[in-house]
């Protein structure tokens, strides 16, 4: 089997689907693209990913801590994440908060807490997503 490289600046489409053509610059894709993404239930023993990209495995350090490592490391840790976490109800000391730190290039740090007391805890539904540039 031969391996080969193809290369390209833009990405189009017929427009077959919707009657209208279209094309993207691939620095957008490349450079827009989630590099990992995690939902995972942070209530299960070691914490258990539902679905991933780019997760070699997941850490359960403590009560609502968790460190989801990578697969393919991150050039740098001036990275973005975003994240969120589901609870019961919208309103008063059911808000969860969860915050997020690229810590290492091959690591992502999550923590679950009640919005009004500050008290960290376990969560059922999480989401963790990560841009940036690959090493």
């Amino acid at each position: 089997m031969a391996n080969g490289t193809i290369a390209f600046d833009t990405l189009s489409t017929s427009g077959q689907i919707t009657g209208t053509a279209k094309s993207v610059d691939t620095d957008y894709v490349v450079n827009g693209s989630a590099k990992a993404w995690i939902n995972f239930d942070g209530t299960a023993s070691g914490a258990a990913a539902r679905g991933s990209f780019n997760l070699a495995s997941m850490t359960d350090t403590s009560t609502g801590v968790y460190v989801c490592n990578l697969t393919n490391a991150f050039a740098n840790t001036n990275d973005c994440a975003a994240t969120s976490s589901a609870s019961a109800s919208t309103s008063g000391s059911d808000n969860r908060n969860i915050s997020t730190t690229i810590t290492s290039a091959s690591a992502i740090d999550s923590r679950v807490s009640n919005a009004a007391s500050g008290a960290v805890l376990d969560t059922s539904i999480n989401y963790v997503s990560a841009f940036g540039d690959l090493a």
